[in-house]
Order: C-alpha cells, then structure tokens, then sequence
C-alpha cells in the first residue's frame, strides 16, 4: 500500500515499530502486512497511552505535583508490587541496551511487549485502588504508587523513544519537560538509560511470575466451572514441588487472593499434596528401552504409592525392578476431592475449594451489584471523582441481605455519601439478581478532597 496512507491511518510510530520488528532488518524478506502494523497499534500503542492517560487523569484530579512525587518513599521501601515493577523495568533497560550495543534491533521489541502486557494487565490493574484513594487517606502509599508509575512510563518512554519517537516524545513533554525547567527540551536529547542493579530483584521476580502462573491456572478453573471472579470462594490450595520456593509465593499472597477473590490461600509441598495421585506405566518410553521386561516394571509402577509418585514428581530417582524410574517413564493422573477443581503445570498444583455457602453468595451478589452500580455511573455521564446519592428498592431476598449487610462497602466503593432503602426508578440486573436504584449527583463532604 501507499506508505503515507499506511502512516495516516495507524501513524508512523506503528509502522516504524512494524519494520524494526520484521525480517527486513535481517536482510530477510518480508511480506508486508498492514494487520501487522495494525497489530502494533494494538498491543503497543494502545496499552502504553492508555497507561499514560491513565496516569494523567488520576495525578490532575488529585493535584499531583513533582513535589509529591518527592515526598514517597524510596523503592525499597514501597509494597512488593512497585519493586517488581521497577525491577522488570531495569531488567528490560539490561536486556535492550545487550540488544542494542550489538545492533541487533529485530530483538529489541519482542521483551518491550512482554513489558507493557506486566505493566497494563497485572501492575496498573492490581494498582487501581490505590490511585483512586482520595488524599489523606494511606498517602504514603498512593504517593508510593504515583511515583513508581511516573518512574515507569519516564524511563520505558527512554527506552522505546528510538523506536517510537513520536508517542514517546508527547509523554515526555507532558511529564517531564512541562514541569520542570531545567530538564532536556526533548527525549531525543537525553541519554539511553542505564540499568539501575541495585534495583534488580531476582527472586521477587519469580515469585510474582509463580504468582502470576497460579492466577492464570485458577481463573482457568473459575471459568471452567462457571464461576464468575466476583463470587468469592473459601481456600485454594497451591502445591509446589521442592525446586519452588514457598516463601516467595507466600509473601506476595495478599496480592493473589485479592486477585482472585478467595478468603485463604495453603501453599505446601509435594508431600502434603491435597490431590489424589496415581500412576501408570508410558509404554512408548519404556518399550522400546526394556523390551520382554516391560510388564514387570509396568506392574512396579502401578503399585506406587502416593508419597513415591511425589517423589518422582520432585525429580527423584526409583529403583523399580531392577530399573531407574523417572517422572518421564510414568504418567500421572490426578483426582481432586468433592467439591474441589484442580489445574496442573510442569512441577505446580492449585486446588480450588468451589463449594458455596450463602454467606459467600451473598458476598458475591454485593459484588455483582457494586460493578452493575459503576457501570450506572458511566452511563450518568459522572467523572470518577463525583460523589453521589443513592437510593435503592429490591423483592430480591439475596440483594436484601446483600446491600443490608455490605452496604457501607459498596458505598464505599462508588463515592456514595447518601445511601438509604426508598423505592427506585432504575431496573438493574445484577446477576441473576434484580434491584430498582435512583441516582443523583451529591456535593463533596466537607473535609474530603
């Protein structure tokens, strides 16, 4: 197609970023694509505005400055979800710098992508609430939480400004160089960043990835069993064999549960495994490698007892008939217990306890309609600060018990000052559930910015 038709269209960081990313820069061929330049705007362009905007709507509405961003606390001593952050950034600072000293800059957008998917689709959306505290309330923490998202999309614009010149160059004059005077007049002015090392956390690293694998395994189970992640469950249970480390999951389990909407989370060892084990023989490895005497170390292997199916579960070595068993010569089958629903991935285990009660229902019917009343907002045309007043009116008896009993929450939640029981002029659906609200727009309360 006509280039500059191409570059209307999607813009020239997307077509630039295309063309670095292809086989051209091998000196390969390349059939080009405008969904592929159109795939760019998608998980590039989009994410990385969306971050910016995001950043910008929430620092206007509080009044951040860059002497409130002065005024948080260092890295190392801000929660374990800003230090991953800045972690990952400078291991990609680390990772294109060895890309670019070798001229090698098909690689450099491939880990840039990775990066924005932890940015946009774990930090900045496990961050959310504490941006949308009003001020004074946990400040050093929302401060914790601007600053480390500036840091972020400052140094990150650094490091993709030679592939995206022109949506690096926007964030960076509205951040940076608008605000502060002695700063350079442009990004393309600026030195590349250099990694940081003393802010490099390896382990805190894998853990938020094992954390992160067992979010993905149990939202795979929720929707298996058609239970939406607004329904709060009881326990699940992760079991890691002895080459994962229980400590660095278990620090980051706050993160994960509120992730997940599960009350409690066991992490144990293969040992104690919370599933039911068996095993049986792979004969496509085992014949070939032990001809007649396949049945009598098929025999052997089906007589494993739990604790040794574990064992080799964990890397060991048995002697069975004379022969070395390892995990690749068995399949393992595994049974969860009534009421659970279990997902398994190389050496990881999650149980998930799906049985309800009505206390969990009506917790997740709250929950239901906190997000049915946001979308409400939306559809007032309210700005995310506007407080509000609502009345409301259900025959639903789990609404009843619901808005009865988490109430205050859910006023809470969407900036209520005025929260009574009184005949509704709205039909909402929450659910399977049905209630009439009214809202109206209600001043700020005194004392609240």
């Amino acid at each position: 197609p006509e280039p500059l038709a191409v570059i209307d269209q999607f813009g020239a960081d997307a077509l630039r970023a295309y063309l670095i990313n292809s086989p051209v820069l091998r000196a390969e061929p390349l059939r080009f694509s405008e969904e592929g330049v159109k795939e760019v705007v998608r998980t590039v362009l989009l994410p990385l505005w969306n971050t910016f905007s995001f950043f910008t709507t929430y620092a206007e509405a509080d009044e951040i400055g860059l002497s409130d961003l002065a005024d948080a606390p260092p890295p190392s001593e801000r929660p374990a979800l800003d230090r991953w952050i800045l972690s990952m950034l400078q291991s990609l600072v680390t990772e294109v710098r060895h890309q670019m000293d070798g001229y090698y800059l098909y690689s450099v957008v491939p880990p840039t992508l990775g990066f924005i998917d932890h940015l946009t689709n774990w930090y900045v959306r496990r961050s959310r609430r504490r941006f949308w505290r009003s001020r004074g309330e946990d400040e050093s923490d929302k401060l914790a939480a601007f600053a480390t998202l500036y840091e972020v999309l400052i140094t990150f614009s650094e490091v993709l400004a030679p592939v995206l010149p022109f949506i690096t160059e926007k964030i960076y004059q509205t951040l940076v160089a608008s605000c502060d005077p002695q700063a350079a007049p442009s990004i393309h002015l600026r030195d590349f960043p250099q990694p940081q090392s003393d802010l490099i956390d390896g382990t805190l690293e894998e853990g938020m990835g094992l954390a992160r694998t067992v979010v993905r395994l149990t939202h795979g189970l929720r929707k298996q069993h058609h239970l939406r992640v607004r329904q709060p469950l009881n326990t699940l249970t992760v079991n890691l064999t002895g080459r994962r480390a229980k400590e660095a999951l278990a620090g980051l389990s706050d993160l994960v549960l509120d992730e997940l909407n599960v009350r409690s989370m066991q992490i144990i060892s293969g040992e104690q495994t919370a599933v039911e084990l068996s095993a049986k023989p792979d004969f496509r490895r085992l014949g070939p490698r032990l001809g007649p005497r396949t049945p009598e170390v098929a025999r052997a292997i089906q007589g494993l007892g739990k604790l040794e199916i574990q064992r080799l579960l964990d890397g060991e070595t048995l002697h069975l008939a004379n022969t070395e068993i390892t995990i690749e010569d068995v399949v393992v089958r595994r049974r969860a217990p009534e009421g659970t629903a279990i997902a398994v991935e190389d050496d990881l285990t999650v149980t998930l306890d799906i049985s309800l009660t009505d206390e969990l229902r009506i917790e997740g019917a709250a929950r239901e309609i906190i997000a049915r009343l946001q979308q409400l907002r939306r559809e007032r045309g309210l700005a995310v600060t506007d407080r509000i007043a609502v009345t409301w009116d259900s025959s639903d008896p789990v609404v009843i018990a619901a808005l009865q009993v988490h109430g205050k929450t859910i006023a809470a939640e969407i900036l209520a000052t005025s929260w009574a029981r009184a005949a509704g002029d709205t039909a909402l659906k929450a659910g399977s559930h049905s209630l009439a609200v009214t809202m109206r727009g209600a001043p700020r309360p005194t004392g609240i910015d």
